[in-house]
C-alpha cells in the first residue's frame, strides 16, 4: 500500500475527504471518509472510495478488480494510505 502525503497545498485539511480533494483535485468522484483510499485511474476519470480501515479498503478494490469499473477499465487501481503532513 502507498502512502500519500504530499497534496496541492500548504493547507492543513481537516477531514480525509477535503484532503483527497486536494490531493485529485479532476477525480470524477470521491467518496466516504477516511484515510484509507481505493483508487482506481480509468479511461472515464479517476475515483476514490476512502475507508476507515485498510480492511475495508481492500475489499472496495476487490470489487473493482472483479467487476471493473466500466467500459473503459485499465486496472489501474490501488491503494493508498493518506497521512496528513507533520
Amino acid at each position: 500500500m502507498k502512502t500519500y502525503r504530499r497534496h496541492n497545498c500548504t493547507r492543513t485539511h481537516r477531514t480525509w475527504t477535503t484532503l483527497a480533494k486536494c490531493i485529485w483535485p479532476r477525480a470524477t468522484w470521491i467518496h466516504g471518509n477516511g484515510p484509507y483510499a481505493s483508487v482506481a485511474r480509468c479511461g472515464r476519470g479517476t475515483t476514490i472510495q476512502l475507508c476507515t480501515n485498510p480492511e475495508d479498503a481492500h475489499e472496495m478494490k476487490d470489487v473493482i478488480d472483479s467487476t471493473g469499473c466500466g467500459g473503459r477499465c485499465m486496472r489501474r487501481h490501488e491503494l493508498i494510505q493518506l497521512t496528513r503532513p507533520a
